[in-house]
């Protein structure tokens, strides 16, 4: 099951889907919306699963998350963006530049201690960044 996993999360890598950045805003949108929607069910959980305060859910885990977000949609354009390399001798003539571009899939692993917030936090990263995850 694992290996069907992954191999779905390498063909839709390599689908180049997730390349351009309109789609990569398009899915932190979407993770806003549903931290948004289910903020209540994802403290109920916590409250039965660790017995956790329903009032610190927000504090301790969503807050994080949505300022995480907001920050990855309005920085990506930056990061991605091309950067300027010092030229030398040899690159006079070049067109020198870094160019960010997705490396491919990522696993994440996240805690007991605070699910959401020690899963999504890097997901923000992996989905900003153009990479697959499973």
């Amino acid at each position: 099951m694992e290996r069907q996993m992954l191999q779905r999360a390498r063909e839709a890598f390599f689908s180049g889907r997730a390349r351009p950045l309109e789609f990569r805003v398009q899915q932190l949108h979407a993770l806003q919306r549903m931290l948004t929607e289910k903020e209540k069910d994802i403290s109920t959980a916590l409250r039965q699963d660790i017995n956790r305060n329903q009032y610190d859910t927000p504090l301790l885990e969503l807050i994080g998350i949505e300022n995480d977000i907001k920050l990855a949609i309005e920085k990506l354009s930056d990061w991605a963006a091309p950067r300027p390399v010092e030229k030398n001798l040899l690159t006079l003539s070049d067109e020198v530049y870094i160019q960010p571009e997705p490396l491919g899939v990522v696993l994440i692993i996240g805690a007991w201690n605070y699910p959401w917030a020690l899963t999504l936090l890097p997901l923000v990263g992996a989905i900003a960044a153009g990479n697959h995850f499973y």
